[in-house]
């Protein structure tokens, strides 16, 4: 196997994970966190290493370069994978856009429709470059850092049927095959992005599991273990009841509808009743990106489109104006719609014809 040249943005759990998993695979990688958050990687840029424990490759994982320079970071990368927070896509393309380099791919782990984004600003920014781009569903991993900044712990690898797509379409079998050596055993290719956009289980399952427990989760100051313990029977209709608003809007824009359980099991490889016995504490407030990441960005999408097509959502509407009032934010009219996105006036058809061919309407 030829080692690739990887870029990892952003030094979390996700990017600990994939760092420090694929330099123990033989790759070189090189990790980047924005300057402000440089508590994540002063650990790696003083040692020069991240300590992998768990189930995955295991062991000291001697990463390439770890530093707050993404220039540097980019420069030669054949891969560059962002692991932020879907909230940091905006920045991060903006960033990105004079320093990328023809033939680089850009993947988003997750994407939640991030690469929306990203095309965006770099069409409004002129960026030209032949940069191939795309979203995945999930994490390729189940991590913590769990001893701080400079270890992680995986406690599952992800897939073997985790949704990836590119944007456009056309590109996705090109996006697997620059995988290689990484995680192409772990994907399957979506019909676009639309589908690793919002078939991410996150979107659904952390805003019903913390919102419908926010009691407990406040009055245990975090001591609380969602899967465990607040995925009841009643908390699960409101999930299912998602699904099938989830899935009445892509039968209405043609797509072959998933349901939660099916994506679930495709991304972890177990029920949800096996994945919760080893899941991990938290959320730890409303102020969680439980709430704050995954409501404006994964459930307002959604409704966004399920508008335009006409298709009634009153539980992700529900979820959506409670996780408003909680935290005094209108987290729809800030949030990753097709307004703010510039699409609002496009017919579906238009929409779904630039997933597939980049072409905008004209």
């Amino acid at each position: 196997m030829k080692a690739k040249e990887i870029c990892i943005i952003g030094a979390g759990n996700g990017g600990s994970a994939i760092a420090g998993d694929m330099s123990l695979a033989g790759h070189h990688c090189r990790l980047f966190e924005f300057p402000e958050y440089r508590q994540n990687i002063d650990p790696v840029i003083k040692s020069g290493c991240i300590k992998v424990t768990g189930i995955a490759r295991t062991g000291t994982a001697n990463v390439k370069l770890a530093t707050v320079n993404l220039a540097e970071a980019v420069k030669g990368a054949e891969v560059i994978m962002v692991t932020t927070q879907a909230l940091a896509h905006e920045r991060t393309a903006r960033e990105l856009a004079p320093i990328l380099e023809d033939g680089q791919v850009v993947i988003l782990w997750p994407g939640s429709g991030g690469t929306l984004v990203l095309r965006k600003i770099w069409d409004e920014m002129g960026m030209s470059k032949r940069v191939l781009l795309g979203e995945g569903v999930t994490f390729p991993y189940c991590c913590r850092r769990l001893e701080g900044p400079g270890t992680v712990n995986i406690h599952r690898v992800d897939g073997p049927n985790m949704l990836i797509a590119a944007l456009p379409a056309t590109h996705t079998s090109a996006l697997i095959k620059a995988l290689q050596g990484t995680y192409t055993d772990k994907v399957k290719p979506a019909r676009s992005i639309l589908e690793p956009a919002l078939y991410n289980v996150n979107i659904i399952v952390h805003p019903v599991g913390a919102l419908l427990n926010m009691g407990r989760i406040e009055y245990s100051k975090g001591e609380f273990y969602m899967y465990k313990e607040g995925i009841t029977p009643s908390v699960k209709k409101v999930i299912y009841a998602m699904d099938r608003e989830r899935s009445n809007l892509f039968t209405r824009l043609g797509y072959k509808p998933y349901t939660y359980d099916e994506v679930f099991f495709d991304c972890f490889n177990m029920t949800v009743q096996e994945f919760a016995a080893t899941s991990s504490k938290g959320p730890f407030s409303m102020q969680d990106r439980y709430v704050t990441e995954d409501i404006p960005m994964g459930a307002s999408l959604t409704v966004s489109l399920a508008r335009k097509a006409g298709i009634p959502t009153p539980t992700y509407d529900t979820l959506i104006h409670l996780a408003s009032v909680v935290n005094d934010t209108d987290f729809y009219a800030g949030g990753r719609t097709l307004q703010n996105l510039g699409m609002d006036k496009w017919f579906l058809e238009d929409f779904e014809a630039y997933l597939q061919t980049g072409a905008k309407p004209l």
